[in-house]
Formats: C-alpha cells, structure tokens, sequence
C-alpha cells in the first residue's frame, strides 16, 4: 500500500510544458530560453565557414578576419541593411550586414552576437565601425 502512495504523489506531482497555454508554470517575468548557438559550418566555402584567404571560400566572395586571425566565408548583402541575400545562421544569431570597406560599397553577410551566442567554433569580437561598436561572430 505504501508503494502505491508514493507512486501516485510522484505522478500527481509532473507537470507538462505546452507554449504558453493555460496551465504552464512558466511566468511572463521568467527569462526566455536560451538562444541556441549552432555549429559553424565546416565545409569548405560554406557562408560562416572558417577561412585564412578568400581562396578558401569560393562559391562565396570573401574571407572575413580580423588582422592576424582565422576569420569566416562570405559574400555580399542584398544593400547595406539587407541580408536577405545571406545564407541563414546556424544558429539563433541575428543576420547583419558589415562594411568592410570595399571600392563599391557592398557591405558583406555577418552574424550579430550582441544579444546571440555565436556559433560553436566561432567567437564574439567588438569591431570598430563608422557607426560604432558593433559585437560580430569570427
């Protein structure tokens, strides 16, 4: 008898997560759920995959670095606030577009890490810019 009692309060006591229906024991003041970083692609010339030289990254146009650093493949955005023409992030990361500085103004296809993890084999790092500090994915 007693096996059964304490089956019945180890049951009684689950409760099941639905999306925010009635009945789910998350509040509105909890912090939502963790952002998911993803993988860095790794194939070669993928858009994010890791690179030293442009050679490295064809289909896409561009090896994005920091001086001295491994950087990331890329190519370029639809218009400077547009990365519609970006292949999607791996992870929860915001797309942006980023000035490098190129002779005919395209900006290129980045990962926002202000508010997103970035992806696992890639690292967050403050660059300077015209319009200021911005945290991108390398």
């Amino acid at each position: 008898m007693l096996l059964l009692a304490v089956f019945a309060c180890a049951c009684s006591s689950r409760s099941v997560e639905d999306d925010g229906a009635a009945g789910s024991t998350q509040s509105s003041d909890d912090p939502p759920g963790e952002l998911e970083p993803g993988e860095q692609p790794s194939a070669p010339g993928a858009m994010f995959s890791p690179c030293m030289q442009s050679s490295e990254c064809d289909p896409q146009e561009f090896c994005v670095f920091p001086q001295g650093e491994a950087g990331y493949c890329t190519s370029a955005c639809a218009t400077p606030d547009d990365p519609s023409t970006c292949d999607p992030p791996p992870g929860d990361q915001p797309p942006t577009c980023f000035d490098i500085g190129l002779d005919d103004g395209r900006w290129v296809c980045a990962l926002d890490c202000a508010d997103a993890p970035c992806p696992n084999g890639m690292r967050c790092e403050q660059v300077a810019t015209a319009g200021g500090e911005r945290s991108l994915c390398f």
